[in-house]
Parts: C-alpha cells; sequence; structure tokens
C-alpha cells in the first residue's frame, strides 16, 4: 500500500564533489507523492549523480537529502525496501541467469514468494523468453529490460529510473510507458531521468532541468512553463494557409500541423482570437502545453 505523503524526496543544497570535478552545485528540488517527476539536462549536466545520491549510493559532499523522512545513505536499506531503481550503467553478474538474478533480487526485498515476484516482473517486461539463458548472452536490449524487472520488484511506491528508454525497443517502451500510467493511478513515485522523452509525453508532472551541475528550474510543468517563458496558443481551421499568412503578417512565431496551427511565445488566447475575428474565417482557439523538448529548449536558451 502506498502511503501518502507531501514529499518523498527533498533534496536541499547538496553539492558533489570528485577531486577537482564539481558535479552538482547547491541542488535543491522537492519530489511530490504520486508525481512524475522528469530530470532533463544534458551529458555531463549531474542527472546520474544526482540518484546515485537520492538512492544513497553516493554520499553528498555537502547538503542534505531525505527519502521518506530518512536520509538514503544511512538508512539506504530501509528506503530500498519501498524503492526500486534502475541506472544506465546496471551491470547484473554475466554468469547468472535472468530468472536466478530476479528471484535473488526478490528475496533480497523480502519477499514472501520470490520465484512468483520474480516471475510477475519477467511477464511484465516481457523477459520470460530468454531468462533462463546465461545473462553474458543477452543483448543491450535484453539488459535493459532485466534492469527494469528489477525495478519493480516488490511494487515499490518510489521508482528511479535513469535512462530507462536507452536500447529499448518500440514495444518496451510502450510497456514502460503503460506501467507508469498504471503507477500513477495507484499513487506511485516515478523519477525519471532521460534524454528520450517523447514517451513521458503526458505523464511528467514535474520538471527539473540541469546544466553544468546546477538546478536551471524545477517545480510543476506549469509552473516551469511560467518561469521560462513559454505558453502556446493551437488554433484549429479548415483555412490554415490564411489563417497561417495572416499571423505571420502580424507577427506571430507559428508552426502549422494540418488543420493545427500552434502559435509559440506568452501569447493569450483571447487576444488572439480577437485579431481572427475579423478574418472571416471559423477557428477554434485552445492553450495548449508545449511539448518537453520545446520547454527544455526555452529554459537552456
Amino acid at each position: 500500500m502506498v502511503i501518502s505523503m507531501k514529499e518523498v524526496i527533498s533534496v536541499d543544497g547538496v553539492w558533489k564533489v570528485f577531486g577537482r570535478t564539481v558535479a552538482l552545485r547547491n541542488v535543491s528540488l522537492k519530489v511530490p507523492s504520486g508525481s512524475v517527476f522528469l530530470i532533463m539536462g544534458p551529458n555531463g549536466s549531474g542527472k546520474s549523480t544526482l540518484l546515485k545520491l537520492i538512492t544513497g549510493l553516493m554520499k553528498p559532499t555537502r547538503g542534505r537529502i531525505k527519502v521518506f523522512g530518512e536520509d538514503p545513505w544511512k538508512s539506504r536499506q530501509e528506503i530500498f525496501a519501498r524503492m526500486g531503481a534502475m541506472f544506465e550503467d546496471h551491470s547484473p553478474p554475466d554468469w547468472a541467469t535472468g530468472r536466478a538474478y530476479l528471484e535473488y533480487k526478490a528475496s533480497l526485498k523480502g519477499v514472501k514468494d520470490p520465484e512468483k515476484e520474480a516471475l510477475r516482473v519477467a511477464k511484465l517486461f516481457k523477459i520470460t523468453e530468454f531468462w533462463d539463458r546465461s545473462i553474458s548472452t543477452y543483448s543491450s536490449g535484453m539488459r535493459r529490460k532485466l534492469a527494469l524487472a528489477d525495478a519493480f520488484i516488490g511494487d515499490p511506491e518510489l521508482i528511479i529510473l535513469d535512462e530507462p528508454t536507452v536500447a529499448l525497443d518500440k514495444e518496451a517502451r510502450a510497456i514502460l510507458r503503460e506501467t507508469i500510467m498504471n503507477g500513477t493511478k495507484q499513487g506511485k513515485t516515478f523519477v525519471i531521468a532521460s534524454h528520450t522523452i517523447v514517451e513521458f509525453e503526458g505523464l511528467v508532472t514535474h520538471l527539473a532541468i540541469l546544466s553544468l551541475g546546477q538546478v536551471v528550474v524545477s517545480g510543476k510543468v506549469e509552473d516551469v512553463m511560467k518561469k521560462v517563458g513559454i505558453r502556446q496558443v493551437t488554433i484549429k481551421t479548415n483555412e490554415p494557409e490564411t489563417v497561417a499568412s495572416f499571423l505571420i503578417r502580424n507577427g506571430y512565431s507559428i508552426r502549422v500541423h494540418g488543420n493545427h496551427i500552434a502559435i509559440e511565445g506568452l501569447e493569450d488566447p483571447d487576444e488572439v482570437m480577437a485579431k481572427l475575428k475579423n478574418l472571416g474565417v471559423k477557428v477554434e482557439i485552445s492553450e495548449t502545453r508545449p511539448s518537453l523538448w520545446e520547454i527544455y529548449a526555452k529554459a537552456l536558451a
């Protein structure tokens, strides 16, 4: 059963230094219960380091992290009883089979029936066809599916996913999306660091954008949009060429997709409608959310 709480994760003024390299600089963010929290940033921005600090695999140089109200570095075992995680550098032993590995991980999690639980997550990510083979024979995609299955052992409340879609085929990506969608309906919390974000469109509730080890912006997606100054008005019309020409002449930045025209910027839908009123063309105007990539690009512009 998922325990409701205001914040599942709290990161406050965290630094991580490796020798002369500063991986994270004064990072602060909060992950609410039941959210899908996406961490975005270019290579080397500190995404994976942050996740490893949150899971207690690393100790912060400075600052404080709380997961379920506990310090993950000091209470890792207690926290992992309620949390699942996968990392881009996940490396199970090559000599084991996928079945043996998942059963072992389920037993470590304290699951009552490790064999049954291993089978459940194996079926979820469709790895039963090859899980009796040695992991040494697995392709990169097979290894990623095994890592995902591992992360969902024990039906955890909090799931941490580091670049989860790397090497996954289309079917596996769809399964992951559906699994996250179903998990949010149960009140589970997901923290995801990913370069490939199209699978998470419509699921993400909160964002943190990192650059050079610092948080550029974070919060609810709608709040991040306001902070970075991005808003999107969408127009539906049977005469897109006429409307597009009018908008361009009036200085709007637009994108045309069939009968839909998206206006980029901070435009007010009512103001746009007022300008189009005398054009003599039937239109429907609504305010829509820009893509995650558009929000990301605007934040780092």
